[in-house]
């Protein structure tokens, strides 16, 4: 079967009415649950009372409120689909319950899973362990319906547009949703990557207490990370909350860099003025040591949060980077990278400043490949017929290096 009817196949059976799909050509079903995030109350901009879980103590400043014309119209906390949701496990029919799984997270700005179903499958199948198709906050279907309705977008993309004459070609109806909510409150970055690390942990807590049928209770637990999915996930690796991820393994495909060294100005993922207020931001409160935003510095305070507060380490490569090699470094044998050479929202070489380090004194494989027909970052693995044989040996080659790595 050729990569582009895997594609087909798996996007026309995906679980989106029914809760389950089960294609016995392919040796594989698809689950889908519902989920419900607990802690995002204390947090998500926009609630009554914004606290620390921990700490307990309430924390004024630095959290978004109502937002301005030029935001979304709600604020995140109102987003009740970001907090009731749902997610995928694709696993082989056998065995019934698997004895490991892994966590796959997604790029920037995705609304659906369809191009990574066949990663998952194969991905699924040559490790035999279940793989975990798990939303990013207000990605995928934990996004409103509103970001994505074309009309609504292409006004506000062009308003974007006359405001913001640098934004040239990047803005588009795509990224006009994301790129207004970063723009207004760049440190949605943090809050919605928060509210996933505390997501990804009470998922694991409900696996542990058996209530996921399809893997067993205290199964191994491993990660798999595309483009920002790798940022999120080297976080969580580095973090290792309640000690989960001791011993994961972590594969990036697209990615393994700090969030300076990526460059997602592009009409599928951000616009210009969006990605330079983010990055301005982050400089700024890096420099201040977070003396802007009381509440953000609380959970990057290494006494008070020394596991969060690793986010601040992967948010600019020349920023704590003796802390970040010296973790990375520690972990070196548990995390590989794949990344692509025409690549240019995650070049490759800065997947080898961050991963291997300045001097490449880190010995964490990055492997470096050039697919023979047209790709880029958004689309590595082409849908055109006439590449087929080119794409079927690429994606073999992909998901070989993924597979074995986290099979270990």
């Amino acid at each position: 079967m050729h990569y582009y009817e895997l594609y087909s196949l798996l996007k026309n059976n995906f679980p989106v009415i029914t809760d389950q799909a089960a294609m016995a050509e392919l040796g594989i079903t698809i689950k889908r649950y519902a989920f419900e995030s607990q802690k995002s109350a204390s947090f998500l901009s926009g609630c009554e009372q914004p606290q620390c879980n921990i700490h307990g103590a309430g924390l004024d400043g630095g959290g978004a409120g109502v937002n301005n014309a030029e935001d979304i119209v709600q604020t995140d906390f109102e987003i009740q689909c970001n907090r009731s949701f749902s997610y995928y496990i694709l696993k082989t029919t056998a065995p019934e319950r698997s004895k490991g799984f892994i966590l796959f997270f997604h790029g920037l700005n995705e609304k659906k899973w369809d191009k990574y179903l066949p990663w998952a499958c194969e991905i699924a199948k040559q490790t035999q362990k279940a793989v975990v198709l798990f939303p990013i906050a207000f990605h995928m279907d934990r996004a409103p319906e509103d970001w994505g309705d074309k009309q609504q977008m292409l006004a506000l993309a062009r308003s974007r547009a006359e405001k913001y004459p640098e934004n040239g070609t990047s803005s588009s109806f795509i990224n006009a949703a994301i790129s207004s909510r970063l723009e207004y409150f760049p440190q949605r970055l943090f809050w919605s990557g928060f509210q996933t690390y505390a997501d990804v942990v009470q998922l694991i807590e409900t696996i542990n207490e058996g209530k996921v049928p399809e893997i067993e209770p205290n199964a191994s637990v491993d990660l798999f990370g595309y483009s920002i999915g790798s940022f999120f996930a080297s976080i969580l690796k580095m973090a290792n909350p309640s000690d989960y991820f001791k011993e994961a393994r972590l594969f990036c495909f697209c990615g393994g860099m700090t969030i300076d060294r990526m460059f997602p100005v592009s009409k599928y993922i951000m616009d210009a003025s969006a990605a330079i207020a983010m990055q301005r931001s982050y400089a700024e409160l890096l420099s201040s040591d977070f003396a802007t935003d009381k509440r953000l510095a609380h959970f990057q305070n290494w006494e008070e949060h020394p596991k969060e507060a690793w986010f601040k380490t992967m948010l600019r490569y020349n920023y704590f980077l003796k802390e970040r090699e010296s973790r990375l470094s520690g972990m070196s044998h548990q995390i590989k990278a794949l990344v692509l050479k025409q690549d240019d929202v995650a070049p490759p070489v800065e997947a080898l400043n961050t991963l291997k380090g300045g001097y490449r004194d880190i010995p964490i494989e990055v492997l470096i490949d050039d697919y023979q027909y047209p790709y880029s970052h958004m689309n590595p693995f082409s849908l055109v017929h006439k590449y087929k044989q080119e794409v079927d040996e690429a994606f073999s080659r992909f998901v070989g290096e993924a597979s074995s790595f986290l099979n270990k």
